[in-house]
This record gives C-alpha cells, sequence and structure tokens, in this order.
C-alpha cells in the first residue's frame, strides 16, 4: 500500500471532498467508514503523518477509532486531530485523554486546517529523518563494536598462538578461537616426523562423525577456501577445517572466512616453528641415549684397563722371579708395559668420544632454552591500548 501523509476519515461525503481539496498539496487517503479506515491503518507498513478524525460516526466513533489507533501507532508516529460541531471543554479534555493532539471546530477554517497540516507533516518529516539518522548511527556503532571484538579475539590468537609449544594445544586454540566468533568446526592436522605418520582431530561437539573425518582427508587435496551454502571448507596444510554455520549476513560471513583463514595460516606458520622445536628435543633424547651407552661402554672399557694392568703387574712380577732383572726381561718387560699403555690410550680416546657427545648436547640444550626464554620475554610485553 501507497505511503500517505494524511489520513482522513469522515462518514460525511461533502466534507471529505472538501479536505480533500484544502489538503491538495500533500498525499491524502479519505475513507468514509471507520471500520475501514481502522484496517487500512493497521495494514500500512508505515503510519501517516496526520490523522484527522470527525468525532460522530456510525458504527465507531472518532473516540473510539482514536483508542484503537494509538494501540499500535504512537503519538511520535502520527498526530491525531478531531473535527467537531462541538466546542464543550470536556469533550476536548475526552480527547486528549485518548491520544489525541489538536481540535478543529466545523465550519473548517481551510487557511487554519492548511497550516496546521504543514507544520504537522513537516515536523513529522524532522522526526522521522532524526530517527532514520539516529539508527543508521546505531548500527554504524554497533557495526564498529563488533568490528572491536572481533579483532580483540584475533590479537588474543595471536598472542596465545606464539606461547604454544605443542601441535595439540595449537589444534585445541583453533577450535576456541571459532568458538568465540559463535562458530562451530572440526579441525585436523595431520603431518610426518622421523617417518612417522601423526594425526589428531578436534570438535566443537563430543566426536566427530566419520564423514566428518572422511572430509578433513579430502579437504587435504581441495582449494584453499570452498563454500558450500552455510558450511566453509579450509585447507592450509597440514590443518583442515570445516565450519558448519556461517552467519546468514553476507558482511559478517565475509569478515569470519577471512578471519579463520588468517588464523589457520598462521598456525600453519607456527606449526613449523613447534616441529622444529620437537625434531630438537628428539634429537637430544637420541643424543642422550647414545651418551648413555657411550658411558657404560666406557666404564666397561675402564675395567678393562684395571683388568689390563693387573695382568700387567702380575706378568711383570712373574718375570721378574723367572729371569732374574736380565737384559732379556728388561726388553720383555718393556714390551708389556707398550702393549698396556697402548690400549690405555684407545680407552683414554673412546672417554673423550663420549665427552664431546656431551658438550653437542649442552649446546643443543641452550639453544633451546634460549628460544624458551625468547617466547617468555615476549610473553611479558606490556599490553598497549588500541583504542
Amino acid at each position: 500500500m501507497n505511503e500517505y501523509e494524511i489520513v482522513v476519515v469522515d462518514d460525511d461525503i461533502i466534507t471529505l471532498t472538501l479536505l480533500e481539496e484544502a489538503l491538495a498539496d500533500f498525499s491524502v487517503m479519505i475513507m468514509a467508514s471507520p471500520l475501514e479506515a481502522l484496517e487500512a491503518l493497521r495494514g500500512m507498513e508505515e503510519p501517516p503523518l496526520l490523522i484527522i478524525l470527525d468525532v460522530n460516526m456510525p458504527d465507531m466513533s472518532g473516540f473510539e477509532l482514536c483508542v484503537k489507533l494509538r494501540e499500535f501507532i504512537s503519538e511520535e508516529q502520527s498526530d491525531i486531530i478531531f473535527h467537531t460541531s462541538s466546542s464543550e471543554m470536556e469533550e476536548r479534555l475526552k480527547g486528549y485523554e485518548i491520544g489525541a493532539n489538536d481540535f478543529l471546530i466545523k465550519p473548517i477554517e481551510i487557511q487554519e486546517l492548511r497550516k496546521k497540516a504543514r507544520s504537522i507533516v513537516k515536523r513529522g518529516k524532522k522526526r522521522r529523518e532524526d530517527k532514520a539518522s539516529t539508527e543508521s548511527h546505531s548500527q554504524l556503532i554497533q557495526a564498529v563494536i563488533s568490528d572491536l571484538t572481533e579483532q580483540g579475539i584475533l590479537i588474543h590468537y595471536f598472542r596465545a598462538a606464539s606461547k604454544t609449544s605443542s601441535i595439540s594445544s595449537l589444534l585445541n586454540l583453533i577450535v576456541k578461537t571459532a568458538t568465540s566468533f559463535g562458530i562451530s568446526s572440526s579441525v585436523q592436522v595431520k603431518y610426518e616426523m622421523n617417518d612417522i605418520e601423526y594425526r589428531q582431530a578436534l570438535s566443537t561437539e563430543a566426536s566427530i562423525s566419520a564423514l566428518e573425518r572422511e572430509l578433513l582427508d579430502r579437504l587435504e587435496y581441495s582449494e584453499r577456501i570452498m563454500s558450500r551454502g552455510k558450511r566453509l571448507f579450509l585447507n592450509y596444510p597440514p590443518f583442515t577445517q570445516i565450519i558448519k554455520n556461517m552467519p546468514d549476513d553476507p558482511a559478517q560471513a565475509g569478515r569470519f572466512r577471512d578471519h579463520l583463514a588468517i588464523i589457520l595460516e598462521a598456525a600453519s606458520s607456527q606449526y613449523r616453528d613447534i616441529v622444529k622445536t620437537e625434531e630438537v628435543n628428539l634429537m637430544i633424547q637420541e643424543l642422550e641415549v647414545v651418551q648413555k651407552k657411550a658411558d657404560s661402554d666406557n666404564q666397561t672399557k675402564n675395567r678393562q684397563v684395571l683388568d689390563t694392568l693387573t695382568e700387567l703387574v702380575d706378568s711383570v712380577e712373574s718375570k721378574i722371579f723367572e729371569y732374574g732383572l736380565t737384559e732379556e726381561q728388561e726388553s720383555e718387560l718393556l714390551q708389556l708395559f707398550r702393549k698396556s699403555t697402548d690400549k690405555a690410550y684407545d680407552t683414554i680416546d673412546n672417554a673423550m668420544t663420549t665427552e664431546n657427545l656431551r658438550l653437542i648436547m649442552q649446546r643443543l640444550k641452550a639453544l633451546r632454552e634460549l628460544s624458551q626464554s625468547q617466547d617468555d620475554e615476549a610473553g611479558s610485553i606490556v599490553d598497549v591500548e588500541l583504542f
């Protein structure tokens, strides 16, 4: 239905014609039946700025119609003016009580009517413009607040991710961040380390269905970003993610898509740092095993040295009694000493090898501790107020 600036309701056709001609400069709808006028006004998307009612009408008086109109049309939306042949104060008071704004006494003064109509319509239009502007500003403020909230979620994610030291913790952070946007998702990470394949998956729901697991696997070979209705599919190796309930609002959905893609791309970068750290840890563990074995071997060899020296002493003693320290005995004794000392030197060289392993491990551990201390320093930076 068309929007009208003024609606006139009067059962007298002559009066309706007169008022229609007097208000020709406005968009006017005239109605002779109060019941039909009530239904017509109830069906309007935007009520008229001015409603002019006759007080005395059949089926429903102007007062009764006014009461019903005020149930769904506020005084801020429309002014209601009664026109009547009575000038009684009691009637005027009754009109004001039920929501009327003014009275016109019959016979109506045309110039006065036009003046009142111009003032009311102008004021009503200004009021609607102000309301529309306020709503627009309110929507803008809400959009800014929403954007700040989303940026805050992203900032929190990047700060937390920079301190994450395990892939399982990073996976959990991705799901929690999506939940902060009001989004339900499932995320999987699949990678290899030391020729062993690892796979972890996490969901907003209690469990991940077999279909979702299959989709997460297939996403590994798909495009970076795909959309299917309210679902969004992301592939940033080694991470794949299924978003199950993207918002209906296109602008919000577009922002969320960008946010989630940035989160997964950053996670992919953080994953590489975590893997490097884990590889260093594995290397240290392997070296520790090698060192323990070498230490054990050295202990065995040290015992062998002692045994060898003991044998040497025994041999020397036996030779002394047997040969009585002749030149030949001295020569043989020297040979025994040389053989034993050579064997002892070999054992010492092996001991130096384990010491080198120990020095390598110390350097690797120092490098790991330096990296961890840098992460701690980065995490202790004072927050900067952005706004």
